[in-house]
Formats: structure tokens, C-alpha cells, sequence
């Protein structure tokens, strides 16, 4: 009794505790019958064990029906209460036998049974002395007319179909918490008939025997065995023809559901998502008292709702993050394709309207008709909260799933606007009984590509199946529950429409870098979407230095991969640069001679692919595996689609990058130029801002330097200034910052120097470029001076140009002094070789 809860329980235990008191003091009764009275009892009995086994079954239900009822009957007419009561408890001991293999049902049957019939019988002999003054108990072969019988048999009929038919459905109603009306409705009320028609042939019997006596009727029996034996040929016909029917049914559902399905793979949702959603909607369609017409269109559009998406482009089905008023539009379309796909179908239940108006919202601002409130089809509005509720849960490539918690409380925020208020309450308080037959249809699983679920819907366990099923008030079995195992094409549709996705995405998401090393990063982790690895390297390939420098590993032992560099030929990699190839055959250990890989590190394959645009050899990228044979001709498509991706992309991240250098690089002295300068300012004020140091802006001016072009010509005034750009940076810190600025000018910015500090530089440089000198043809020399003028960061200005105005106005303060210094030197020399020549001429 483990699937009885308490209530259940304590009924079961009164049930068969009366039941047993009644058949007890029914044998009591019979002991003092007359051997007339033991034969009649025994052939009555002979002839109920008879007919309860072999029943005749009703054609499309699982109920059958026999004629015991009629013989019970007889018993009660003939032979009075107690012997119909051991009779009808014989006929529910022998029926349950048939049908079940539980214990408890071969007690509690034949209590509910003897129960009902001493009810039913005790009332028809009170109705009989009442009504008709007989107070014969029983009336034996006592002729009474028919007509003073057909109340009491009447009153007799009606408490033993409802009294049978209420006990049985407040047991089950009592063990799957639902209403003992909707028990009795639905498998009791069509019933009533077999009741009538077992009380008609038995005052039938009866009479028959009264005036022709035992031996007429025991001479009809034959004629009554073919009657019955045509009726039961018939009615298995009508059986097979039912089944074949249903074997259709069930061949076009499966066929539907295969094919939607598969459509639904190319959005990534799984089989048990589709299962859940069948298993909340067929559940809040029976809560809601739906009719069996719209419970199976529930069903089915759960598995058809989205069949429109096939007009919907992959990328925008799996798009990460908000699609665009313009995507949007195109996404909102499959709901009247789907529709419109389906009115071709001519389901015999409304599917159509589901489809067409589950993305209604009840505020109305929902699609494709903006319908508001109870405009929308009730059965739209389930859907809409069981699938919305379920797909969240489910992961997806582009985000995790919701929990249980935060599903519910997405409903809840959006009751009244977007899903109706009243089954978003219904639902969430019958979520625990939903769950358990999810739980025990083993589809609790919240997953993407890789979930494994029984789309059977059943467990191994069927004794837990059964038990779920007993207790859950919601739980009905239908014809998609039975499914074959799970087929890989689902899994090969799914991997298809991932791989588009993924190349989708991978071109996408080189497209929006420039970066080398973001595209780098990238491409390891969009190979890792589709192909299996346990490590994975990508290598740039340096022309000049003709070596290959791993910028990017994944996976095991990627600390000593990083920044390892290779040759052409070097290993297998090396070997796929040098020829501009792929490969998959070598041996991928030749990848890692002399390194020290972590322990049980054997790889065992790989696969390497060149990364080329045109001629241009731009790396390679390898993968590899510990398992033997890891990679097919399928993964090497796969990683040359995604290689030639990368190649392009990489090249123009390559090509941007030496536009950016050339932008920021003065060609004639391979300094910084202006523009340099002013983001490396900028750069260098943050910090200073950020950490309270100050710096210092260097001007520094060639002096004489148009005197150089003038005399020598520009050739030689270029070759100058690359040599005084070399000086320059040799006075320099490593970390101090060099641009040309402007003609002869250059710009340094140097750190936290002291003014003895700043003097020693501006005498150092001043010294280095004095001394210098350029030879030009017939011994002659060129030379150039310098001048040099600073400023200081936030004490003389905090912008570039505040900078630069002091720093050149220092500069030119300088400049005049060397002019000053100039003259005298040439008045003084001037002076000098005056006196000697007067000297010489005295």
C-alpha cells in the first residue's frame, strides 16, 4: 500500500473491515438453506465464475462487461440477501484476479462489492414489503406479478450502480487527491446501462423459470451461449478494428511528433522539454475541465506549437541576447505559418488556434492579433504558461536556465499581463503534483544538446512508474506516452543546426575585433563549442623571425605551452607550417618532445590546420586528444571552416595592427609622432592623477638644422635627424616616451626627475648631440646643436598644449642663450686674430 497516502488508507482499511463483516455473517445465512436452495446457490455461483472469465470487452475503453450482474440479481430474487452478497463478492474476487496482481485490490474489491449488494438487496425487499405488502425474504419460486417487482427491482438497479460505481471512485479519488464527481464522470457514469440490462434479464430468468420450468431454461442455455458467443465475436471485431484504428492514430502522432521534434531540435530544444510541456498541459486541461477533444490538442500543441520556426533564419532563433526590432518582426511570423501549416492537416481537435495565438499576451499587447483577456483561447493561455515556465528552465548555448524558484516567480510578475492570472495560480499550486510525473517519467532533466532523457516516458522501475501514476491526481495515461528509444538523428539534426550556429557566431564574433590576441582567445573557445579536445594551441607565425609562438592554449598542460616557440618542420605542427597543410595521422607526441607534461598526459590524436590567407602563412592551430582515433573527416571540415574564418580574420587584425603603428609611428626615424604623443599624454596624466606623481614634458629643438638642408640638402637633414633620434633615446630611460613632433622638434616625456636631475639630462643631451657630427662627401661634417626647455605636470599646466607653450618657451629662452654665447665667442676670436696681426705686422 505505499502508493495509498492516509485518507486512502483509512478508507481502504473500513472498506474491506465492513466488506469482511458482511460476507461473515452472509455465510452464517447460507448454512441453513435447504439442499433446493445449496443447488440453486451452487449453479448461480457455477455459472458467475463462468461468465466473469470471460468477459466481453467494450471497444475503445478498457472497461468490459459480463452478465454476472444478472445472475447476482437472480440471487437476490431467488435465494435473498446473503447468497447475493457471496455472490457478488465471488464475481469482484474473480475479476480482480483477472485484471491486477495487487493484494489489496483482491481484498478491497470484493468488500466494496458485498458492501453495495447488501445494501442494494436489504433496500429491495424493504421497497418490495412497502410497496407491494410481500414480506417474503427471499421470494423463492413465489409467483409475483412482474409489475409489483419493477419498483423494488428499479430502486434495486440505481443504489447498486451508484453505491458500486461512488465507493470505487472515492478510493481513487482519495489516493490521488482529486474529486470523487470527476472519478465517477469519467469511469463509472457510462455504465448504467450493463446495470439495467443485468436487472431486465433476470426477471427475464425468473419468469422463464416460473412457467416453463428449470429444464426449458437449461435446454436454452446453448441458444443463449451462441448469443453471447456472437456478441463477444462481435465485439472483438469491433476490438480490432478499434485497435487498428488506434495503431493509425498512434503511427500519425508518432510521425508527427518525430517530425516536430526535429524541428524543434533546430532551436535547440530537447525531446523532454517537449514531454514536460505535454505532461503540464494535458495536466492543467483536465484541472480546468477541459473536454477530451481540447486535452488532445493540448497535447499535440505541445509538440507543434513552434513548427513555424522553420521560417525563421538559425541565427535569429539562437541569437544571444535582444533581437532588433527588425529580427523580432521576422521571429513573429511563425506563429501564423505554423498555423497556416497546420489547417492543411485537419486535425480532428482544435490544435490551429493554439499554435496561432500562444504568443498572445492577457494585457493584449501579445501577437499575431493583439487578443486580450478571455479572447485567447484557453487553451493558448495554458500553453503560454507551461512552455514559457519549462523553457526558461532550459539551458540553452546562449544562457542558463532559471531554477524552479525563478521560474515560478517569473510567472508570478507576470500574471496579469502577460499570462493569465487564474491558471498561472492553478499551475504553480499543482507544480509538485506535475513534478512527480515528471520525476517518475524520468524527464527532470534541465539541459541542452547533451541531456539524456527516457522519451518513452516511463521508467526501467515500473513499479515506481506505477506508484507516481496512483498518486498523481493529474496524471493520465495517453497515447504519446509509449515512445521507442530516443533515434540519433535527432542528435545529428541538433549537431547540423549547432554548427551552423556556432560558425555563425564564430564569424560574428571575429568580426567585432581587431585584436589579435582577442581572435586568438576566440578561436580556441569556438573550436571547443564543436570539436572535443584536451588541449588546444594556436601559433602566429613570425616572417622575420621564421618561428611560430603559441598565443593561446586550452585545455592540459597549457603552462607549458605558453609562449613556446617552434620552427618550420619542428614536430607535427612545424610540419604542417612548413607545408601549408593539415594533419591528422602523425604522431602528436612529436608536438611535445622536451617538454614536461603533467602525468597521464598520452595523447593519442590530434589534428592540425594552417592558418593562411592567399600566400600569407599566419600560424596554425592544433588540437589533441588522449583517446586513439579522436578525429574524423567530419571534425577537419569542421576545424578548416572555422581555420579559414580565423585566417581572414586574423589577417585583418594583422593588417590593422600595422595601419594603427603606421598611424602612430613617424616613418623617417621610426620615433612616435604627434599623434602618439598626445594618446601616450593622456595615458600618462591618468596616472599621475591616480597616484599623485607628477612628470615632465622635454622639448627639444635642433639647432642649425636648416643650415644642414641648405648646405648638404635634405637627403643628409633626414639622415641628421634619424641619428639625433638615436642619440636621444640612448640619454633616455627605457620607460621614458620619445615622439617626433614637428620638423626638427622632438617631445619626451620623462618620470619623477628633480631639478638637478633635469639639468644633468638637458647637459647630457646637449653634450651627446654637440659631439656628434655626420660625415658627408670630401671630408666634410655636418653638425647641429640643441636646445632643450621642460615643464612639469600639474605645476605649469595640466593639458598637452599648457605643457608644450611652457616647455617651448623654456626651449627658446635656451636657444637665445646659445645664439648670446655664439656672438661673444665670434667677437672674441674676431678680436683675438687682430692682435695678433698686429703682432706680427710690428
Amino acid at each position: 500500500m505505499s502508493d495509498y497516502n492516509l485518507a486512502a488508507r483509512i478508507y481502504w482499511c473500513v472498506m474491506v473491515a465492513v466488506g469482511g463483516l458482511v460476507c461473515g455473517w452472509s455465510f452464517g445465512q447460507i448454512f441453513a438453506f435447504s439442499s433446493g436452495e445449496w443447488m440453486q446457490f451452487l449453479a448461480l455461483a457455477s455459472l458467475i465464475i463462468v461468465s466473469s472469465s470471460y468477459p466481453i470487452r467494450i471497444p475503445n475503453t478498457k472497461a468490459s462487461v459480463t452478465v454476472s450482474d444478472a445472475f447476482i440479481f437472480l440471487g437476490v430474487i431467488f435465494l435473498g440477501t446473503p447468497s447475493a452478497v457471496l455472490l457478488g463478492a465471488a464475481d469482484s474476487l474473480i475479476s480482480s484476479l483477472r485484471t491486477t496482481k495487487r493484494a489489496t485490490s483482491w481484498l478491497i474489491a470484493p468488500a466494496m462489492m458485498a458492501t453495495t449488494t447488501f445494501v442494494a438487496s436489504s433496500v429491495f425487499y424493504f421497497a418490495l414489503d412497502a410497496h407491494s405488502n410481500i414480506s417474503l425474504r427471499p421470494l423463492g419460486t413465489e409467483r409475483i406479478p412482474v409489475g409489483q417487482l419493477l419498483v423494488p427491482l428499479v430502486l434495486m438497479t440505481l443504489l447498486q450502480y451508484f453505491l458500486n460505481g461512488w465507493t470505487a471512485a472515492a478510493l481513487l479519488a482519495l489516493k490521488g487527491r482529486r474529486s470523487i464527481w470527476d472519478n465517477w464522470r469519467n469511469g463509472y457514469l457510462w455504465t448504467s446501462w450493463t446495470f439495467f440490462a443485468a436487472a431486465i434479464a433476470a426477471v427475464l430468468l425468473r419468469e422463464a423459470i416460473l412457467n416453463f420450468g428449470v429444464l426449458h431454461v437449461v435446454l436454452s442455455i446453448p441458444v443463449v451461449a451462441a448469443t453471447y458467443a456472437t456478441y463477444k465475436i462481435y465485439f472483438e471485431r469491433m476490438n480490432e478494428k478499434t485497435r487498428e484504428a488506434a495503431e493509425v492514430s498512434r503511427l500519425h502522432l508518432s510521425t508527427v511528433e518525430a517530425l516536430a521534434t526535429a524541428i524543434d531540435a533546430k532551436d535547440q530544444t530537447t525531446h523532454c522539454h517537449v514531454r514536460r510541456v505535454q505532461i503540464y498541459a494535458a495536466g492543467m486541461g483536465r484541472l480546468l475541465n477541459l473536454s477530451d477533444p481540447e486535452i488532445e490538442a493540448l497535447e499535440a500543441g505541445a509538440l507543434l506549437h513552434d513548427i513555424g520556426k522553420l521560417a525563421v533564419p538559425d541565427h535569429i532563433l539562437n541569437k544571444p541576447g535582444q533581437l532588433t526590432p527588425a529580427e523580432f518582426e521576422k521571429m513573429k511570423i511563425h506563429t501564423t505559418v505554423g498555423a497556416q501549416i497546420l489547417e492543411r492537416v485537419n486535425f480532428p481537435y482544435p490544435v490551429v488556434p493554439i499554435v496561432r495565438h500562444h504568443h498572445e499576451r492577457w494585457d493584449g499587447r501579445g501577437y499575431p492579433e493583439g487578443l486580450r483577456g478571455e479572447q485567447i483561447p484557453v487553451t493558448a493561455r495554458i500553453l503560454t504558461v507551461v512552455d514559457s515556465f519549462d523553457s526558461v528552465r532550459e539551458d540553452r548555448p546562449y544562457r542558463p536556465g532559471m531554477t524552479r524558484e525563478e521560474a515560478s516567480q517569473l510567472l508570478c510578475n507576470n500574471a496579469g499581463t502577460h499570462f493569465d492570472p487564474k491558471i498561472v495560480r492553478l499551475f504553480l499550486h499543482n507544480l509538485e503534483e506535475f513534478e512527480v510525473e515528471i520525476e517518475a517519467a524520468d524527464l527532470a532533466h534541465h539541459g541542452f544538446t547533451n541531456e539524456e532523457c527516457d522519451p518513452r516516458g516511463l521508467l526501467e522501475n515500473e513499479a515506481s512508474y506505477e506508484e507516481a501514476r496512483k498518486t498523481s491526481p493529474i496524471f493520465v495515461p495517453t497515447t504519446t506516452t509509449l515512445r521507442p528509444p530516443r533515434p540519433a538523428y535527432l542528435e545529428q539534426i541538433k549537431d547540423a543546426h549547432r554548427e551552423v550556429y556556432a560558425l555563425y557566431d564564430t564569424a560574428r564574433t571575429f568580426s567585432s575585433s581587431l585584436l589579435v590576441e582577442d581572435i586568438a582567445s576566440a578561436l580556441v573557445n569556438k573550436v571547443g563549442q564543436i570539436i572535443p579536445f584536451d588541449t588546444c594551441v594556436v601559433y602566429l607565425y613570425d616572417e622575420r623571425k621564421k618561428r611560430a609562438k603559441a598565443v593561446q592554449a586550452a585545455g592540459r598542460n597549457t603552462d607549458v605551452l605558453k609562449d613556446r616557440s617552434i620552427a618550420l618542420g619542428e614536430g607535427v605542427t612545424g610540419f604542417v607550417l612548413a607545408n601549408r597543410r593539415p594533419a591528422s595521422w602523425l604522431d602528436p607526441m612529436l608536438d611535445f618532445t622536451g617538454l614536461a607534461l603533467a602525468p597521464g598526459s598520452l595523447y593519442r590524436s590530434m589534428a592540425a590546420l594552417p592558418l593562411v590567407k592567399g600566400d600569407w602563412l599566419l600560424g596554425a592551430v592544433a588540437v589533441y586528444s588522449l583517446e586513439p582515433g579522436k578525429y574524423t573527416e567530419d571534425h577537419l571540415r569542421l576545424l578548416d571552416t572555422m581555420t579559414r574564418l580565423a585566417s581572414d580574420a586574423l589577417a585583418n587584425a594583422v593588417n590593422h595592427a600595422q595601419a594603427e603603428t603606421n598611424s602612430l609611428t613617424d616613418p623617417l626615424t621610426g620615433l612616435p609622432n604627434g599623434r602618439a604623443l598626445h594618446v601616450r599624454f593622456e595615458e600618462e596624466a591618468a596616472r599621475a592623477r591616480r597616484t599623485n606623481h607628477s612628470f615632465q614634458v622635454v622639448m627639444l629643438d635642433l639647432d642649425d638644422f636648416k643650415a644642414v638642408n641648405d648646405t648638404f640638402g635634405h637627403k643628409v637633414g633626414d639622415e641628421m635627424l634619424r641619428e639625433a633620434a638615436r642619440i636621444l633615446g640612448e640619454q633616455l630611460r627605457e620607460y621614458d616616451f620619445l615622439a617626433r613632433y614637428a620638423g626638427d622638434e622632438f617631445v619626451a616625456i620623462v618620470h619623477d626627475l628633480t631639478g638637478d636631475q633635469a639639468d644633468d639630462l638637458r647637459e647630457r643631451i646637449e653634450s651627446a648631440i654637440t659631439k656628434f657630427s655626420l660625415h658627408v662627401e670630401d671630408g666634410k661634417r655636418a653638425r647641429v646643436g640643441i636646445s632643450v626647455g621642460t615643464a612639469n605636470y600639474a605645476l605649469h599646466g595640466e593639458t598637452l598644449d599648457q605643457l608644450l607653450i611652457h616647455a617651448d618657451q623654456a626651449m627658446y629662452r635656451v636657444k637665445n642663450d646659445h645664439k648670446q654665447k655664439g656672438r661673444v665667442g665670434a667677437e672674441t676670436t674676431k678680436l683675438d686674430t687682430s692682435k695678433l696681426a698686429s703682432a706680427a705686422i710690428n
